[in-house]
Formats: C-alpha cells, sequence, structure tokens
C-alpha cells in the first residue's frame, strides 16, 4: 500500500473526527483540521495535500460557495465531500470540482473505499478493481454548474431537512439556523402569528437570548410585514419610524440593516414573519429577498404541520390534566363515601347492640344487616368474614376494625 502524507478535513463534527484519525492511521498522514472561514484557506497556500475533505452539515449556499473556493484554490488536488445533503443533485451543485461524494452516515469502510479510489496504492489490488468496475452512477456531471440550479438543490435540502423535524421548538431552531446560514446574517428571528390575540410571538432566535417575546401585530417592523404581507429590505434602520432602538440600546447590538420578509400558508395568509439583521458582507439584495420568499414557501409548510401538531399536544394535554383532576376529585368522593359509610355501619351497630358486648347471636345478626345493606364492598365483607368466624365474637370487635380502617382512609 501507498502511504499519503497530508489531508486536510474540513469539519466540526467531533463524531465523525475518530473516523478521519482511523485513514490517518491506515495511510500514514498526517491530518490537519481546519475551520471553514478565509484564514484556513490562505493557510493552505504554498502547502501539497494528497486530499482535503469537506463535511457538509447544513444545506445552505455558502457551504456550496466554500467547496467552490477550495477547487478554485487547490485545483489539482482531490476533494471528497460528505453529508447528508445534496447527494442526489450532486453532479448539479458540484459538477467535476470533487473527486468524490461520500453520503452519510460515514464510517470507516466508507472513507477508506473513498480515499482508495484517489490513491488506489493504499487500497489491496482486488479491492481497487471491485471500485473501478463498479457501475458509474448513472446522473451525467455538468461542468458549467448554474448559479440558480444549485439555489434549487439547496431549498430542496432544506425542505427535506425540515420536513424530518417533528418537535415545533426544534423546527423553529433549525428554520432560523437555515435562513442566517443561507443569507449570511448575523441575527435572525422568526415570529409567529398568533390571530386569535393579533400579537407577533417567539421564542427563538440566532444571536439573541432564548425566551419567548409576544407584542401586538400593529407594532414594530415585522408587525407592519405581518399586516401588509409586504417584504422590506431597511438599510438605514435607526431612520425607520417603527424600529426600536430600546433593543439595542440595552443589548448593545447595532443593526446595520434589515430584510423583514412574511411567511405565508398555501391559501396566501400571513404565519410568521422572518427578520434577518446584518448581512456579514454588505447590504441585503433583492436576491436575497427572493431566496427568503422560496424558503418561506417551504418553511411554511413545515411551520403550519407543526402548529397543527404543537395544538393537537396541548389540546391532549388537557384533556389528560382534565382527566387527572377529575380522577383525584373521584377518588376524594369515594374516600369521603367510605368514610361515612362506615360511620352509618358503626351507627347499625351500635343501633342493634346498646351494650358494648353481645351475644354470638347478636354479632350474626349485625353481620348479617351490614352484608344486607353494604353487599359490594369486597374489604367489608372480609372484616364480616373474620368476625362471624370467631364464635362468640362481640360487636366492638366490629366498631374496632371499622375506627382502624377510618384512620386508615384519613391518613
Amino acid at each position: 500500500m501507498a502511504n499519503l502524507s497530508l489531508i486536510a478535513v474540513f469539519s466540526d463534527n467531533r463524531e465523525t473526527e475518530s473516523i478521519y484519525l482511523g485513514v490517518a492511521n491506515s495511510t500514514g498522514a498526517k491530518v490537519l483540521f481546519k475551520e471553514k472561514n478565509r484564514t484556513a484557506l490562505e493557510s493552505m497556500l504554498g502547502l501539497h495535500f494528497d486530499a482535503v475533505i469537506v463535511e457538509i452539515t447544513q444545506p445552505v449556499m455558502s457551504e456550496i460557495d466554500f467547496v467552490d473556493q477550495l477547487s478554485g484554490l487547490l485545483p489539482d488536488t482531490p476533494l471528497i465531500v460528505i453529508s447528508q445533503f445534496f447527494y442526489d443533485t450532486r453532479d448539479i451543485v458540484f459538477g467535476e470540482k470533487i473527486s468524490d461524494f461520500i453520503l452519510k452516515p460515514l464510517t470507516l469502510d466508507k472513507m477508506e473505499e473513498s480515499i482508495g479510489k484517489i490513491a488506489p496504492g493504499f487500497m489491496p489490488a482486488e479491492k481497487v478493481a471491485e471500485i473501478v468496475s463498479a457501475p458509474a452512477a448513472p446522473e451525467p456531471r455538468v461542468s458549467n454548474v448554474a448559479y440558480e440550479g444549485k439555489k434549487l438543490s439547496v431549498l430542496l435540502e432544506m425542505s427535506r431537512d425540515l420536513n424530518s423535524v417533528k418537535d415545533f421548538d426544534d423546527l423553529l431552531h433549525r428554520i432560523i439556523v437555515l435562513a442566517t446560514d443561507a443569507l449570511n446574517a448575523e441575527r435572525a428571528t422568526l415570529f409567529i402569528v398568533d390571530k386569535k390575540k393579533k400579537e407577533l410571538w417567539s421564542r427563538t432566535g440566532i444571536g439573541i437570548e432564548k425566551q419567548e417575546i409576544r407584542f401586538p401585530m400593529d407594532r414594530g417592523i415585522a408587525g407592519e410585514v405581518a399586516l401588509s404581507g409586504e417584504a422590506q429590505i431597511i438599510d438605514d434602520p435607526y431612520s425607520h419610524p417603527k424600529f426600536n432602538k430600546e433593543i439595542d440600546i440595552k443589548t448593545g447590538f447595532v443593526t446595520r440593516n434589515i430584510l423583514t420578509l412574511a411567511m405565508k400558508n398555501i391559501s396566501g395568509d400571513v404565519i410568521g414573519v422572518f427578520q434577518i439583521l446584518n448581512k456579514k458582507d454588505g447590504s441585503f439584495t433583492k436576491e436575497d429577498q427572493s431566496f427568503l420568499s422560496a424558503m418561506a414557501v417551504n418553511t411554511g409548510i413545515a411551520l403550519e404541520n407543526a402548529l397543527l401538531r404543537e395544538e393537537l399536544k396541548k389540546q391532549l394535554d388537557d384533556v389528560k390534566r382534565a382527566y387527572d383532576e377529575l380522577y383525584i376529585a373521584q377518588n376524594a368522593i369515594l374516600k369521603e363515601t367510605k368514610i361515612v359509610t362506615y360511620s352509618e355501619i358503626e351507627s347499625i351497630i351500635r343501633g342493634l347492640s346498646p351494650g358494648e358486648s353481645s351475644s354470638e347471636g347478636d354479632t350474626a345478626k349485625i353481620t348479617k344487616e351490614i352484608r344486607r345493606i353494604y353487599p359490594f364492598d369486597p374489604q367489608l365483607k372480609k372484616y364480616l368474614d373474620q368476625i362471624d368466624s370467631a364464635k362468640g365474637g362481640n360487636s366492638q370487635l366490629i366498631i374496632d376494625i371499622l375506627e382502624e380502617k377510618r384512620k386508615s382512609l384519613l391518613q
């Protein structure tokens, strides 16, 4: 087997780190873990890499752009992409810029097989022959990838990703993460429309403390967009009459620009409002607005489904809570009934037997009368059977047993 010398890995996923180290051990190569930023790219200049591995964790354009930059920087270096996204559209998204694509979940076998494709000497000859003889993927590779095609692929992957999330809070957070990354922004919030209360509310955001906030729908820029349904790009928010400067003053954050857009359901009703703050590389554009609008269509469907599930869950919780309260009340009533019942039985006993003691015949008469009045109490029947089996019993024994039972109910 041939040894590799240097592999660059762009990944912040700790779960797969051991796999990359396993490949390094197999190949004898040194692995450099790097972050996805311009500084890391510049640090690669002048170095020779046998392979570069990029793990894509979000279905956003910035991930695709990073792969494009790597390919341009190291055009002759084999580039391997690892992701759960873009597999079906990999030829449209990446074209011939990558040497291989590994669909997650990642395993050491998959990683070694991929390395074997770009460094045949690394693997046994029979394994290489098996890989080479495998049928090629039916999709043709595209050299010149259209930017619009990439965006459509991103939207497709976003839709798949969001529709796999069932928990409402997790979905809200996921939508915001994707929107922030896709538009390369600093902060983002998704406000939900509460039609009954005529309010906007949110309990998740990027760059802000997680807490539920509510305000009337006619307040602020988000409220204005919710009522009109029209998107707004604001480059000078401090001059906007509905911009709340107090939030920036309180947090120390400086809002430079804002993109606010209504999220609508398939009926055209506004169900939420995106508010994206501070694009990192300039100002928001009409292209950003169009992309967020397209994203809002997919996220709107996922969000409305989640809202329906959330409402159903709330109704089920209300029913369960009402049932629990009823169960507790019924038990309390039953306990009170039993206490009253035992008191009534004592009265019967004392009425039939004025003295503390009684003959065996009197006791039998008492137990018979009690059985007639209360025929469906199994515990009481057990006590009466004990008394009947005791020859020459006395009525005080019955009273003592009932008193003990009543005390246990009061504990």
